[in-house]
């Protein structure tokens, strides 16, 4: 009576946060996605900065926008993965849960899943590499943050997470309110090591190296102005360096803080499988942890709009003009028939 009652607790728990938290991270995720994107595909960011960062000391134009293509693949990436993870959780709210009810959803959605969250966590650890080598005093480094390159790395990245993950489209199965890794043990610590070393450990040491690389750079940088007389401009470029290093370490403190419930999960779903005919009682409560692991892990691409809004006050700086730019765009329409007017009146009236 008491496993069934908790069965119940347990689904009942589950139920109230889609209601309530998952829609309203839906709504704000999207639209911070949104405007992330907007923002990155400005023009002022793609020619002048390494997009929020402003690395311009060693910057020109065709490197500057190479970090860009990092953070505005970041932000696609962010998109896709609400949009396969908690699009199909609100929908089950008053509808049949598609991942138990179809295997074939199970496979893809899973599959889709991990190849977006993946994606994410090396994009930004790419633009970590990138912003090293943009900060950089040797040339050959330098050479390469270029478009290019870039380009070149997103689509590598695809390709090896696409391979890496395909395991999910042999081996998911459905057990009871579970869509996952149920019964081949090899494939569940295949998957637990590669998501903890691939997905947690590794993009976590690239970012902690390269913030270190990059503050190493820049407190040489600042040695070499010292030299010279105080001007304007090297003021200025200290301040755009202290805000590189405060959107570094804010992005690794709280990539950190939103992947270790999923380290946990994967490490007791693993132990879990060598105990031999788990209960439902048992399934239920590794429904309701990853579940939950899945629940703060989306908090990743949530807040990352809002995390780059109240760290970065070039990002707050592009995002306001852009606002003014659609205001004035639309007061321009507006005008627009009046001015056509006088200066159909003016033609009239001269003849």
């Amino acid at each position: 009576m008491m496993l069934s009652s908790l069965i119940t607790t347990l689904a009942r728990i589950q139920y109230e946060i889609t209601l309530w938290i998952y829609p309203l991270w839906l709504i704000f995720g999207i639209i911070g996605c949104l405007l992330n994107l907007i923002v990155f595909s400005r023009p002022s960011l793609r020619k002048t900065s390494c997009s929020i960062c402003k690395l311009s000391f060693f910057c020109n134009n065709e490197y500057s926008s190479s970090c860009f293509q990092d953070f505005f693949a970041a932000s696609v990436d962010h998109l896709l993965t609400l949009l396969v993870g908690v699009v199909p959780i609100v929908y089950s709210l008053n509808h049949p849960n598609p991942q138990i009810q179809s295997l074939i959803f199970c496979k893809i959605r899973g599959y889709l899943f991990q190849i977006t969250l993946m994606l994410s966590r090396w994009y930004v650890a790419f633009a970590c590499i990138d912003r090293y080598a943009l900060t950089s005093n040797k040339v050959r480094l330098r050479n390469f943050a270029n478009n290019k390159f870039a380009y070149r790395i997103v689509v590598i990245v695809v390709l090896v997470w696409c391979i890496i993950c395909s395991h999910r489209l042999i081996f998911y199965e459905i057990k009871g309110n579970l869509c996952g890794i149920v019964n081949n043990t090899i494939a569940a610590l295949y998957q637990s090591a590669y998501v903890i070393i691939g997905g947690g450990i590794l993009p976590v040491l690239i970012m902690i190296i390269c913030a270190c690389l990059i503050r190493k750079n820049l407190f040489e940088r600042k040695e070499r102005r010292m030299e010279f007389a105080s001007t304007q401009l090297s003021r200025r470029q200290q301040t755009i360096d202290s805000q590189l290093l405060k959107i570094l370490f804010i992005q690794i403190i709280f990539y950190i803080i939103f992947i270790l419930p999923q380290m946990g999960n994967l490490v007791f779903n693993t132990v879990s499988l060598t105990m031999p005919n788990r209960s439902s009682e048992h399934l239920a409560i590794e429904q309701f942890v990853l579940f939950i692991a899945e629940c703060v892990l989306y908090m990743f691409p949530v807040t990352s709009f809002y995390l780059y809004t109240l760290t970065s006050k070039t990002f707050r700086k592009e995002l306001l003009k852009y606002f003014l730019s659609f205001g004035f765009c639309c007061r321009g329409t507006q005008v627009s028939p009046s001015s056509n007017t006088t200066v159909i009146d003016q033609h009239t009236k001269r003849h």
